[in-house]
């Protein structure tokens, strides 16, 4: 059932009749500022003639608390959709975009949004699983309603499933729809009911789609034309264990613990060998890495990277490296809290720290990998 929302919206919580208000939430309060500048945010008025995003932001927590789904989640899916919420506009400020046609645009909100939403959770202290499921919802939080405009909707239907869930995505879309004042309202109730039709048709709605192995999907998701459904022969040989993580996040004792006696390709290792500082230009430390890991992948030899890779391309430009070599690619995402993390690097010897700078500039780059980019994806948390 859809809702619309109209400027006097009185919708309650109907176990103690009290109106959830925006300014309730703990986080609005600490972090005030990004959402008075929502307050003094215009929206275009033909998509949005409720007004102000601060304003919106209020009316979908309101229509959300109202949709037929919201009873049936868990504590912990209505934590992450109340998250979803609260943060999935907040840099439409640091966005806006006023057109040449006279409308208004706040291109790449979401994603902004998404890698904004992971530092604050972090930094306040959200575990692994939170973080990662609010950032993806934010990241794909329009996608319901621009599903058949994609290249290839299944594909995307099947990403979104294992990446958050289009339930969830489903139910934002019908808050995000109720919050908002437009003109073609009903347009956009159709295209997230045909997104509904999509996920029940490729059986992905309300779970992960279901492939036969990881790489199956691995493949699908890499080459253009596979059907999902395709059950193929794995070709790899041999393993290549890429770690991802912040300095002093734990990568090294992870290696120990794992006692399987691989060898490691190791920036760290390699500019003690080649007597090179971090702060000095890293060139010949990427290339020396780079001609090690292929001389294993010539060898057929399993092997450990360790290193940051905090970004997607730093990690494809490297598995694009490797793919030709047929390799099983395995990534090990390694989270530790960045308060505990810049605990950690202080208390490292002298030689080892990582200037409290540059862990904050590493943290805003960061990236989480998913499963598109190798045959299997691990998320470890570490103390």
């Amino acid at each position: 059932m859809f809702l619309k929302t109209t400027y006097k919206y009185e919708i309650r919580i109907s176990q103690n009749k009290i109106r959830m208000k925006l300014s309730d939430f703990e986080l609005v309060k600490k972090y005030n500022p990004l959402f008075e500048a929502m307050k003094n945010t215009l929206q275009d008025p033909i998509k949005h003639a409720e007004g102000d995003v601060f304003t919106h932001t209020q009316m979908v927590l309101d229509s959300i608390l109202k949709t037929e789904e919201w009873k049936g989640f868990s504590k912990q899916e209505q934590k992450i959709l109340l998250l979803t919420v609260l943060f999935h506009d907040v840099c439409k400020p640091h966005t806006l975009t006023h057109e040449a046609d006279g409308s208004i645009s706040h291109p790449s909100h979401g994603r902004k949004g998404a890698q904004l939403t992971r530092e604050i959770l972090d930094k306040e202290n959200y575990d692994l699983d939170t973080i990662y499921k609010v950032y993806q919802t934010i990241l794909y939080h329009g996608y319901p309603f621009w599903a058949y405009s994609k290249e290839n909707p299944q594909k995307n239907m099947i990403l979104t499933s294992i990446l958050s869930n289009n339930k969830w995505l489903y139910t934002f879309g019908k808050a995000d729809l109720g919050g908002r004042i437009c003109q073609d309202w009903e347009e956009w109730a159709y295209r997230l009911e045909i997104f509904k039709e999509l996920g029940i048709e490729n059986e992905c709605f309300d779970t992960p789609y279901n492939f036969y192995a990881d790489y199956d999907r691995f493949e699908y998701f890499r080459k253009k034309n596979n059907f999902p459904n395709t059950q193929l022969y794995p070709e790899y040989t041999f393993e290549i264990i890429m770690l991802s993580g912040l300095p002093a996040s734990g990568k090294d004792s992870f290696i120990r613990e794992m006692n399987q006696n691989l060898p490691i390709v190791s920036m760290d290792d390699l500019r003690k060998e080649l007597k090179t500082k971090p702060t000095d230009n890293q060139g010949k430390i990427i290339q020396a890495a780079k001609e090690k890991s292929r001389e294993y992948c010539r060898k057929k030899q399993s092997f450990i990277w360790n290193a940051t890779n905090l970004t997607k391309q730093v990690r494809n430009s490297l598995i694009s490296i490797w793919l030709p070599y047929k390799p099983k690619i395995k990534i090990v995402f390694i989270h530790k809290n960045i308060n505990q993390i810049l605990k950690d690097n202080n208390s490292r010897e002298e030689k080892d720290i990582v200037p409290t700078q540059k862990i904050w500039q590493m943290h805003q780059r960061l990236e989480f990998p998913d499963i598109q980019e190798a045959h299997e994806v691990i998320f470890l948390e570490k103390n």
